[in-house]
């Protein structure tokens, strides 16, 4: 009786790890194709695409980066340094606005929730050529300045709320404490809550990492063809009008891909806390 219940189990259990089996292997055929594509010469590209290199040749990478027409390391350098102006930015005011939601129940920090949902409920599509004027008036279209100032104003209310929620799990103890000690706001912000808000911190650099860093239209558009390119206008440039040479395309896939891996396995311990101690305290 036992060893036909146990039969019984795993044939149940079968169809569901082969449809797992599947969806893996969907999910895993094109990262591979990406992958072994970087390390193979044109004709094999072009005639077995599936199959491994033979043999592995590191050409299409070296031709990426001494190619003067990818420009591919000022390109990754003025990437890195959007992301990361771009997260310093918004978590600064993201997090400053998230204490003070935190721990304001009044009609100010009320308005300001509304103000926030409407920012994260309106696409950036349709602001896009309200924003250009406005950048044309202050004089910094075309620059870094007026992308970055636009990165900052579009993810700012994703920030505040994410940081809201989390400092909603802080003691206010820990506020009126320091407060006894003649901490003043400003301090206690500084001081006791924003390094206890480091996991939702952790969360926020990546989500915002992998949306700066995958933005296509905002510096197509905003930095325009002069100022410079980013990791993806860059990409894009490299498609060729009537040709297309796919090897060099896959190495600069490859290699615009790597920082955000890095990023994610340095940070995933912080970042899945800073998703769930929110959602299970306070």
């Amino acid at each position: 009786m036992t060893t036909t219940t146990a039969n019984r189990k795993r044939g149940r259990r079968w169809p569901r790890v082969a449809l797992a089996a599947l969806v893996v292997a969907v999910y895993t055929f094109p990262i591979y194709l990406a992958v072994i594509n970087v390390f193979k010469t044109a004709d094999q590209i072009s005639t077995e695409p599936a199959s491994l290199p033979a043999p592995w040749t590191f050409g299409n990478v070296i031709d990426v980066f001494t190619n003067a027409d990818s420009d591919l390391s000022a390109t990754l350098l003025r990437t890195v340094f959007l992301t990361v102006a771009t997260i310093g930015g918004v978590s600064v005011v993201g997090s400053s606005l998230g204490y003070y939601m935190a721990r304001h129940e009044n009609r100010a920090s009320r308005a300001l929730l509304v103000v926030l949902l409407l920012g994260l409920a309106i696409p950036f599509q349709v602001i896009l050529i309200p924003v250009t004027q406005v950048l044309r008036e202050m004089g910094i279209f075309g620059t870094y300045a007026g992308l970055l100032l636009f990165n900052i104003g579009y993810y700012v209310p994703f920030a505040a709320l994410l940081f809201s929620r989390f400092a909603r799990s802080i003691p206010r103890e820990l506020d009126e404490a320091a407060m006894i000690d003649g901490a003043g706001p400003i301090r206690i912000y500084f001081r006791v809550v924003l390094p206890l808000m480091h996991p939702a911190g952790a969360s926020l650099a990546i989500f915002l990492a992998v949306w700066v860093w995958n933005d296509f239209v905002n510096p197509l558009i905003l930095l325009g063809p002069r100022t410079g390119t980013t990791i993806m206008t860059g990409l894009y440039r490299t498609l060729g009008q009537y040709q297309v040479e796919y090897g060099p395309i896959f190495a600069f896939m490859f290699i615009a891909t790597l920082p955000l891996l890095i990023l994610f396995l340095l940070l995933q311990d912080r970042f899945i806390n800073g998703l769930t101690s929110g959602a299970t305290k306070g």
